[in-house]
């Protein structure tokens, strides 16, 4: 099992340049509190959580589904996940043509919910009186965390418009970066700026929800799960995606 991690490209995405990723998608509003409501009779677990409970950049779980939960297949029109799932393929991650020639009969994997979560994520810094402390600003944020299973992980380029460096991670691996935010744990091709303190691809590199949501997804998978997994998310508006 591994996970689908990448930096998210400065050019097509001036808030977040540098940022070590994994691939994500944003929801309106109005879609994702319908989606929270269908989803919630179909949670193992629900513990509900107020915003003022929570500090900057620490996911809360909502929900927790089954791991034996509904899977459908990518792409397929009558599922709702799968056609999220789809578009963010397409759209950010240089499937395309894949995902074109693709149907329910020769699917190209695999996808299931495994939970969501509650935080506040990093936007940006705003100016203050004194130019070397600027103030950080947080969003509320609802994550979704999906499970994408590929039969052909090799599907996946290396850069797309969206991310560059996109490689797998082992789950080991993926969760040092986390605890660390050590940015070679993520990729080794990263190794030789890890102790680059001044690089911006350093200094902004492991922070998000986003990082934060696939790990607690990875949590929540069984020991005998395997296949090359990437967990995607979905946000409410206010993400940065």
């Amino acid at each position: 099992m591994s996970v689908l991690t990448g930096t998210r490209r400065a050019d097509s995405n001036p808030t977040h340049p540098n940022v070590i990723s994994t691939p994500t998608s944003m929801l309106p509003l109005e879609f994702a509190r319908c989606y929270a409501d269908g989803m919630a009779s179909s949670a193992a677990e629900l513990a509900p959580v107020h915003l003022t409970e929570l500090r900057a950049d620490d996911l809360r779980t909502v929900a927790r589904f089954p791991e034996d939960g509904q899977r459908n297949v990518v792409p397929d029109p009558s599922s709702a996940l799968s056609f999220l799932v789809g578009d963010l393929l397409a759209r950010k991650l240089g499937c395309e043509a894949a995902m074109e020639a693709a149907s329910r009969e020769k699917p190209l994997g695999t996808c299931r919910f495994s939970m969501i979560g509650a935080g506040f994520s990093y936007v940006a810094d705003r100016p203050t009186a004194d130019p070397e402390s600027p103030e950080p600003l947080f969003e509320p944020l609802l994550m979704f965390g999906a499970v994408l299973e590929l039969d052909d992980p090799a599907l996946i380029p290396e850069n797309t418009s969206s991310y560059k460096d996109l490689c797998w991670t082992s789950p080991a691996d993926y969760a040092e970066g986390v605890r660390t935010k050590r940015i070679e744990s993520f990729n080794p091709k990263f190794l030789d700026l890890a102790d680059e303190a001044d690089s911006d691809t350093v200094t902004v590199c492991a922070r998000g929800l986003c990082l934060q949501t696939t790990h607690k997804v990875l949590a929540g998978l069984g020991p005998a799960h395997g296949g090359e997994t990437t967990a995607t998310r979905e946000a409410t508006p206010g993400a940065r995606a």
